[in-house]
């Protein structure tokens, strides 16, 4: 079953994961593209990226049905729907696309298969005080956290020029004993300081987390 499932990180946000297990042209019966959407579409020499893009939308159209999913994006390659009827965000990694919206405020969403990698670049993403929060045992799961979440940040307010290190700093948080899932980050944008909540899920070897 390409839909993995369903994932409600609070009232009026909803979000879900695409196991991508579909040839190119079997996603392409999923959804209904127009004229441009298919010269796009076709315009993707690797195919990986071209499921990506397809199974992003099958799983839009499979959260929203009946509502229209066509999607469009801001000058900054936000995407949003035409309909206006909700904020979306989206993600793809590996064999997985994922998809967040909400009716009434932005959302941010970013899937990553966890890699040993992350561990050397980590100064690049945090502050002192977030890698000083990082346990041991959950080293390389809580370092996803905090990069997956930065990404989802980083699509709610779809602002390129926004800094990882400078306007984003997650809060710590205890990775093994927290059983809702959830932790606080703080985002500046343009001076002024926003509190937003992150919801994380690990899902076999890649890590999910919604902003909002």
């Amino acid at each position: 079953m390409p839909f993995l499932c369903d994932v409600n990180p609070s009232d009026g946000i909803g979000a879900g994961i695409w196991h991508i297990t579909e040839t190119a042209e079997e996603l392409r019966t999923l959804v209904l593209l127009n004229e441009s959407e298919q010269i796009i579409c076709e315009s993707f020499r690797h195919d990986l990226r071209k499921r990506h893009w397809l199974a992003y939308r099958a799983l839009l159209r499979h959260l929203l049905a009946p509502l229209p999913t066509d999607i469009c994006y801001d000058e900054n390659g936000k995407p949003f729907l035409v309909s206006g009827s909700h904020e979306i965000s989206v993600s793809h990694s590996g064999e997985y696309a994922a998809a967040a919206y909400c009716k009434t405020s932005p959302v941010g969403i970013d899937i990553e298969q966890l890699k040993e990698r992350v561990d050397r670049v980590k100064e690049r993403f945090m502050l002192t005080i977030e890698l000083d929060s990082i346990v041991s045992e959950t080293r390389i799961e809580h370092l996803y956290v905090h990069w997956c979440g930065k990404e989802a940040l980083y699509k709610l307010v779809g602002k390129p020029e926004l800094d990882f290190r400078r306007d984003i700093h997650i809060h710590s948080f205890d990775y093994l004993c927290n059983t809702n899932r959830t932790c606080k980050a703080t985002l500046r944008v343009n001076g002024t300081a926003q509190e937003h909540t992150l919801f994380y899920k690990k899902i076999g070897d890649y890590m999910l987390v919604i902003a909002y």
